[in-house]
Parts: C-alpha cells; structure tokens; sequence
C-alpha cells in the first residue's frame, strides 16, 4: 500500500510539471500571435490615418487657398481631421445644429442629414468632404447664433447696428481648445437669460398659435371697465384666462375687480396706460394673433444675436417701441424715464455711441428742414411769431441778428430763405433746461422738453428724431454724481446762471438706441410693443427670405 502510495503521489507530481509547462507554450504562442496581430492592426490603423490625412489635404487643397482659416486650422493639425475622429464631438455638433429651428434660425441652413450619415462612411476621400463640411457648419452655426443671419444695415438705413459675427480663425483656435462643444456653443449664444426666456416663448406661441388655444377675438364694439355688466365680458375672461391671465368666472358678463387687476396687468405688458378701461387700443393689443407675436420673438431673437455684446457696468439704454430709457451703474437702475421719440416721418434711429457731455440752458439751433417747412409760414402769417418764442433770425454763417419786422418775410419760400433761426435759452425753448450729447452723424441726443403732457400718452412718437426726456434733472445728478460730491447743488448752480453752459463727463457713457418690441423686464415677465416703424415687419421678411420657418 505504502508502495502505490508513493507511485502515486510521483505521477501526480510529474502530470503537474507538464501541464504547467504545456500552459506555458500556449501563453507564449497566444503572446506571439497577439503581438503580431496587434502590430499589423497599428499597421493598419496607421495606414488608415495616413490615408484619411492624404485625402483631407488633397480636397483642402482642391476648395480652399491656403490662407484660408480652414487651412490654416488643419494644416497646424497636420491634416488630421477634428470630427470624423471624434464621433462623440461630431453628434454633439448635429445635435446643436439639428436645433436651429429653436433659435428662430433655419434648419435648411445647415447639414443636418448629411452630418447624421457621416458615421456610416467609410470612403477616405468622402470622409474628407463630410469633416469639412462639419467644419463649414460649426463655423456658421457659431456664428450665426452670436452675430444673427442678416445685415441690418441693409434692411433699413435707420437701422445702424453693426454685429460682430465671430472670426472664422478666433472660433477654430477656441475649438481646438475646448472639450465641450455644448459649453462651447453655450458661451456663444446672448449672455442674457432674457435669450432662453424668448427661446422659451417661441416655443409656446407655436403651439398657441397651431391650436389656435387663445380663443375667439374680445369684440371691438363696446368700451368696457370696472361696474359693467356686458355680454362683451366673458370674451374678454376667456381670451385673458387663455392667453395665461388669471381670470375666474370666465362666462361671467360682470366686469369685477379682480378683471380689473387681470386688465391692469395686461395694459401695463402690452404698453398701455394700466387704467383698467378695456378701449379700443386694449382692444386691438388683446386680439394680436399669437402668429403675430410669434413673428415678433422670431425678430427680437435676431436682435439679440445683431446685439450680442458685454454693454459695460455703466451705460444708458432707451428702447424705442417702448418709449423708455433707464441708466444703469453696476447692478443698479438709478434713473429711469418716459420718452418721447420720432415720428414716423422723423424716425429716430438705431445706433450706439458714447456720451461725452451734457448743455445747461441750451440754445437750439433749428434745423433747416424744421425752419423753412414749419417756422417760415407762421412766421409769415404771425409777425410776433419769433419773439413770442424767444426766437431770432441770424445771417448765415455769421452772428449778425436780424430784425425780422424790417423785412418783407412773404418774399421768402423754402428754396430762397437765407436766414437761421435760433432760439435762446428759456423756459419754453424746445430742448426745454438740459440737453445730453452722444455726438453722432445722425444729429440725435436727449434733452428736455417744455411739453410735459406728451410724456402721458401711450404711443409717444411727436419729435423731430431726438429723444425727449421726462425725468432730464435726476438723469443729470445721476450722471454727475462721480464726479460731483454734491451733483444736484452742482446742477443747480449752473442752472440758475441762464446761460448756456457745457459741463464734460468724467467718463465715456455707452448709449443704446435700441428698437425691441419683445422683451422681459426683471420680473420675468415676457411684454410686447407695437412695431411703431414698420421695422419688425421688414426684419421679418429679410428672415423669412434667408429661409425662417413661423413653424
């Protein structure tokens, strides 16, 4: 027993010595046969990429000079392609791309379908034409969505608004460097929340205005307010409660208080004095179609992008349609005034400057076109015209006053008067006590006004293109407190001289004419303007011919 025990117990010893030595031939085979596999696959992969290099360089160089940005960028990349490699990158980029239509931009614009497929392609040279084509895209898709897809100069001449479409290089150079393309796009798109709020809203009156969810039009026959029973009122309930108002009752014919505060709220988002009388311009605001509206976020979100830039820690900021102007220093408004702006036969323009100074006690040098059009026929049909308005005739070019009761004024048209008129420093001088000066060539600025009572109209279009302010004193002191320890005392002083003095700024003062008829106030709250110069309906237009889909 001991003797098999022991024959036993040597076979089993020499089994395991062989088996072991066989596991080791076949791992070493395995490895030899691993190493070979691995070196002719980088062989492989090596001659793939060469491959891809070569064809990237030859359609390069088939479609692009040299000094191109696309050259440029792959030609420091030595020709290796940035999202055909990059399959996680490429879908993030089809996937912004793919949303345009999000942004009020046009999905025709860009290559959505073909950048889609690319992961499928395997031919050298078509990989080439889809990694340029991606590059194409991502370059106008940025710079569409921080720069806007028209030239506003183009659509009107009032409108001077220069956006500051990304360079090609700028943007290439950020690629390479960024990880993220969603960050990427992210950091490109208008800083302000307010450009997600209308992105949002955008969203909402396509369904609104698909469903058509508003409901029926409030009828234009009656004139209704707070105590009326009316069969109007449950028109307006309803339309109110649709449109997002809170409204009770909505078949109720009594106009209550709590419709009251619905309407006031409504007046007041739409631009109207918050009255509570529901009249005929209430009326015409609340049965603006959501088509309507939606063609106005479409616009607005344009706008943004034509003005997407940092405007500074200080700046002033007057928003045409909504006949408003506020300064801002830090993160505070400290000033805030009614406006009056241009008529539509005097449209005051869009632009941005720089204020420099202000005039206290102003002479206004009166233009031409107002001299002869509007002053020379009542100066001819009332000779006390000019000294009931503190106003005098001077040679041209010089000093020299005239006096206009020694001359015959009926010999004068329009094409021969000689003369300027000026009016003095007063009370009823039409820049009224203090005018603010952002030198520009369209002759604008702010100034006061002796016509106090046109600040209390809804629509506030009476100028001749400058800006007429309602609060000009507290915009002063508001401006002077940097350099003054006592603006207001400082203001006036200078005042009660009656005479026309200029007092300089200590800084350069951003100034924004802007002309936005969609927009959020601080709150949140989405408000609409009338297009009070036609110009959203020509923006509108110039989209839909770049190929802008309401839908």
């Amino acid at each position: 027993m001991g003797y098999i025990k022991i024959r036993s117990s040597n076979y089993n010893k020499r089994l395991l010595f062989f088996s072991k030595r066989f596991l080791s031939m076949i791992t070493f085979v395995v490895l030899i046969f691993s190493i070979f596999a691995f070196g002719a696959l980088s062989q492989e992969n090596e001659w793939k990429n060469d491959l891809q290099r070569a064809s990237l360089k030859s359609v390069l160089s088939e479609f692009y000079l040299a000094e191109n940005p696309i050259s440029v960028f792959y030609t420091k990349r030595e020709f290796e392609p940035f999202w055909i490699r990059n399959q996680k990158k490429l879908k993030s980029l089809t996937t912004i791309i793919g949303e345009a239509e999000l942004h009020g931009l046009p999905s025709s614009r860009y290559p959505f379908d073909e950048l889609s497929q690319a992961i499928f392609e395997s031919d050298p040279s078509q990989q080439a034409k889809l990694e340029l084509m991606a590059t194409e895209a991502f370059l106008l898709f940025a710079q569409d969505v921080s720069g806007g897809i028209l030239n506003p100069s183009m659509i009107d001449a009032n409108i001077n608004v220069s956006p500051r479409r990304k360079e090609a290089g700028t943007l290439l150079s950020a690629l390479t460097e960024s990880l993220n393309i969603n960050l990427f796009f992210g950091n490109l798109f208008p800083k302000s929340n307010e450009y997600k709020s209308l992105r949002d809203e955008l969203k909402n009156l396509r369904e609104a205005s698909l469903n058509r969810s508003w409901g029926d039009l409030v009828p234009t026959d009656a004139v209704l307010a707070v105590g009326m029973t009316h069969d109007n009122v449950p028109f307006l309930r309803k339309r109110l409660s649709k449109m997002g108002y809170p409204v009770y009752k909505v078949h109720s014919r009594l106009f209550d208080e709590q419709l009251n505060d619905s309407v006031k709220r409504f007046q007041e988002y739409h631009g109207l004095n918050p009255d509570g009388v529901f009249g005929k311009r209430s009326i015409e605001a609340i049965n603006v179609p959501a088509k309507t509206r939606l063609m106005q976020v479409l616009v607005n979100l344009e706008r943004m992008r034509w003005n997407n830039e940092d405007r500074g820690a200080e700046y002033v900021l007057v928003n045409q349609p909504n006949f408003h102007a506020y300064f801002k220093s830090g993160n505070e408004k400290v000033w805030e005034s009614r406006v009056v702006i241009g008529l539509p036969s005097n449209q005051t323009a869009e632009f941005n400057d720089t204020m420099t100074h202000m005039v206290v006690n102003p002479t206004w040098h009166v233009p031409k076109s107002i001299a002869v059009e509007e002053y020379l026929p009542l100066i001819q049909s009332d000779p006390n015209f000019l000294t009931d308005n503190e106003m005098v005739l001077m040679v041209r070019g010089t000093d020299t006053i005239i006096d206009s009761n020694l001359i015959d004024m009926q010999a004068f048209t329009p094409d021969n008067f000689p003369f300027l008129i000026k009016q003095i420093p007063s009370n009823i001088n039409a820049l009224g006590l203090v005018k603010f000066m952002f030198p520009n060539k369209f002759s604008i600025y702010m100034h006061d006004t002796p016509m106090k009572d046109l600040f209390f109209k809804d629509e506030r279009t009476f100028s001749h293109g400058c800006i007429r302010l309602q609060e000009p004193f507290q915009f002063a002191y508001s401006l002077l407190r940097e350099q003054e320890v006592n603006p207001e005392s400082k203001f006036q002083e200078v005042l009660e001289k009656a005479e026309e003095t200029y007092i300089n700024l200590s800084r350069k003062i951003p100034v924004y004419i802007t002309y936005r008829t969609a927009f959020f106030d601080e709150f949140g709250q989405i408000h609409y303007r009338a297009d009070i110069y036609g110009r959203d309906a020509l923006v509108y237009m110039a989209l839909v011919d770049a190929g802008v889909s309401i839908y």
